[in-house]
């Protein structure tokens, strides 16, 4: 599937979870989801992409059925919103701009770009996990969903030195390229979770589980999460 046809899923599936939102208890949700944190090159699109593999192997269809990952497709998304004014390029660029950047767009526009853009992320993170059966990585999400009581939340970690590697491997740049967008992303992440949840992005209690990649293996951390989801899910039947 292109990426064109990807977006377009996504959205029919906002679109879809968002009608049938009416009725779901705002306290609670429809069906489990989970939310995975990760250090910049920890593995967390190939834990989502195993998960997702294991789930559609279930042979429970009720379990099986409807699940997405939600990731850069969040950006896209937002980015299709005409009252934002911003490119799907800027969204995806980083996750969170600077104060000092954000603060010079308040000054000549009045007021700031970037929080109506986050806002309107957490609006369709928030719709998401209500409805359940979703893959949310990153973007504040497990903070911003930590009181709904089906939620699974995971966060990945690993050595800089095997983080640097996956970087480079997965996007074909040099080790210079690979140190400046850990450091970058890694900032940005940390910096989302401070000014609008007041929380440590590090902190362990925030999590179900804090994996190290180093050492358990994505299909192994994968089988335990599963685990963990479906144990959610048979009370929300």
């Amino acid at each position: 599937m292109g990426e064109i046809e990807k977006l377009k899923s996504f959205i029919d599936t906002i679109q879809y979870r968002e009608k049938h939102l009416q009725g779901i208890d705002p306290q609670k949700g429809r069906f489990p989801f989970l939310t995975i944190s990760r250090e910049t090159g920890a593995g967390g699109h190939n834990l989502a992409e195993k998960i997702l593999e294991l789930i559609q192997k279930e042979n429970d269809s009720a379990f099986s059925q409807g699940w997405q990952i939600c990731d850069q497709e969040l950006c896209q998304t937002v980015a299709q919103d005409p009252h934002l004014n911003i490119s799907p390029e800027a969204m995806l660029v980083s996750e969170y701009r600077s104060a000092v950047e954000d603060m010079i767009s308040q000054f000549i526009t009045g007021e700031s770009a970037q929080e109506k853009v986050i806002r309107r992320m957490f609006s369709l993170i928030r719709d998401l996990a209500l409805y359940g059966k979703s893959i949310i990585i990153g973007r504040g999400s497990t903070c911003l969903t930590q009181d709904l009581p089906l939620g699974v939340h995971v966060r990945l970690v690993a050595s800089h030195s095997s983080r640097i590697s996956l970087m480079m491997k997965a996007h074909g740049k040099d080790e210079t390229w690979a140190r400046a967008k850990i450091a970058e992303q890694d900032k940005a992440k940390a910096a989302l979770v401070k000014d609008f949840f007041h929380k440590d992005v590090y902190d362990p209690l925030h999590y179900d589980a804090v994996w190290n990649t180093d050492r358990v293996s994505i299909d192994e951390i994968a089988c335990v999460t599963l685990h963990l989801i479906k144990k959610k899910f048979e009370p929300a039947k």
